[in-house]
């Protein structure tokens, strides 16, 4: 049987990291050129004490949807013999799944995935300015996806942190060659539920927003190279509204940070 943090960490793989794979679809050129005409249902998942934790990944020419739970007719199926060992793979490590189905399906299906590991890539081994865009695109995508779920998914500390407050955005936006929101996303947050969302929200002002004031800002602050304080310290980042919040809020990040990479 698992731990409850392998099987927290599996399910925000699945319904948060996974999700992100669109991104790379749409902004990835290798990729988009890959799947713009590949169609198919695969599912992914381990097994748990004699269950299956699982989610399927539908492709649709291009568009993917992801849902939770087992395919009624996959055309693919990956199923690994532990969570551990899903878990292990999807962090960059080596595990290998049982494979069944279309066979043919199976490069492109490991591109998505190893596509996802620009998030974890070191950014001195990004070359392009198109990689270095992706990299903060996909990570600020999927950590507020992880933000939100995080509390769906019924983590106490998060739970209470999402109850305690009436009607909150968390606004975070890359600034580019003028074009004051390149990259931007948000959570919601509102007594007790959450969403995450892409864009400017525009119906409320940001009750915390984390302005990076570039791609190579965001860089260092979401891989690490600095902490955050220190990345408002060298203009990095600056954030405008409740210190005391924000601070909050990193903190679940850097938690989140760590569970998935």
């Amino acid at each position: 049987m698992s731990s409850a943090q392998e099987l927290m960490t599996a399910k925000l793989f699945m319904n948060a990291a996974f999700p992100t794979m669109q991104v790379l679809l749409d902004d990835n050129l290798k990729l988009h050129k890959k799947f713009e005409s590949f169609q198919g249902t695969v599912q992914f998942g381990a097994k748990n004490d004699g269950e299956l934790l699982c989610c399927h990944l539908i492709f649709d020419n291009g568009k993917l949807t992801v849902v939770q739970g087992s395919a009624e007719k996959p055309d693919l199926t990956l199923t690994f013999p532990s969570i551990e060992k899903m878990n292990a793979l999807l962090k960059g490590g080596l595990a290998l799944p049982a494979i069944k189905g279309k066979l043919s399906m199976l490069p492109n299906v490991l591109a998505v995935l190893l596509g996802l590991k620009i998030m974890t890539k070191p950014n001195d081994k990004l070359k392009t300015e198109e990689e270095k865009a992706l990299k903060v695109k996909c990570s600020l995508y999927m950590i507020t996806r992880a933000l939100s779920k995080y509390n769906k998914l019924g983590d106490p500390d998060m739970q209470e942190f999402c109850r305690r407050q009436p009607d909150r955005i968390y606004q975070f936006r890359v600034e580019k060659d003028g074009d004051p929101a390149f990259i931007a996303c948000y959570l919601r947050v509102k007594a007790g539920q959450s969403k995450s969302g892409h864009g400017v929200y525009t119906r409320r002002s940001p009750f915390v927003l984390f302005r990076f004031l570039s791609v190579e800002g965001a860089l260092k602050v979401l891989g690490k190279e600095c902490e955050f304080v220190e990345g408002v310290e060298k203009g990095y980042v600056e954030t405008v509204g409740s210190p005391e919040y924000a601070c909050y809020l990193n903190d679940y990040m850097a938690i989140l940070q760590g569970m998935l990479t």
